[in-house]
């Protein structure tokens, strides 16, 4: 009785500790940075959410995988009245999804270095 209470309980507990702990240290890591005048230009790109290259492709690759996805389970339903899939339906369904996901992001990054060769050249 009580294990089925107390372990979800300490998981989220253990959770939560560490990633206090994580930002915690960051936090003091980054005021140590500014009380000592170590703030430069490379220093703001390190520590803050800016990134030095944005991805103006990210709307693609996520809308090729929710397409690639929603098409494979388009063809695994149907295929789940067959008899030799009736036994491993799950199997079919994640192994699927897992090839459709991992041929979306395969078509993303030819059609992105495609462009980005086309840009430079």
């Amino acid at each position: 009785m009580f294990a089925e209470v107390l372990i979800p309980i300490s998981m989220f507990a253990a959770i939560a500790v560490v990633l206090w702990k994580f930002f915690d240290t960051r936090h003091k890591i980054r005021m140590m940075i500014i009380e000592r005048g170590m703030v430069d230009e490379n220093l703001k790109y390190l520590f803050g959410s800016v990134t030095a290259r944005p991805n103006r492709y990210s709307t693609l690759k996520w809308g090729l995988v929710a397409l690639f996805i929603g098409a494979s389970l388009l063809v695994v339903i149907p295929l789940q009245q067959f008899a030799w899939a009736d036994r491993h339906e799950g199997e079919l369904i994640t192994g699927i999804i897992f090839l459709a996901g991992g041929l979306a992001f395969l078509l993303y990054y030819s059609i992105v270095s495609k462009r980005e060769r086309e840009q430079e050249g």
